[in-house]
């Protein structure tokens, strides 16, 4: 029990669970405030989603070159939710509230 395995999980799972976060977050406001959505709430919480993730980039990339299955898949996980957190903003500010 001492390797850290729900370190380590958390590590691997937190890109992605950021990513389920901004989705639900993003499509909820939108839904819930049709035509009172503001885009400064919806840019504002991408933008610190992107931050988080690009921490979460940084943070998996600066253990120089990943060499074990874990290191990889953290740091996939890792390019997967920001690509994803700016992939499913882009709906968002493309179309507008209820749009």
């Amino acid at each position: 029990m001492g390797d850290g395995f729900f370190r380590k999980l958390w590590l691997g799972t937190a890109p992605l669970i950021l990513w389920a976060a901004h989705f639900f977050f993003c499509y909820l406001y939108v839904a819930a405030g049709c035509g009172a959505a503001t885009w400064a709430v919806l840019l504002s919480v991408t933008a610190v989603a992107l931050a988080l993730a690009g921490w979460l980039v940084a943070s998996a990339c600066r253990a120089g070159v990943p060499d074990t299955l874990l290191e990889i898949t953290r740091l996939g996980a890792a390019v997967l939710g920001i690509t994803g957190i700016a992939w499913s903003a882009l709906p968002l500010l493309a179309l507008g509230a209820c749009g």
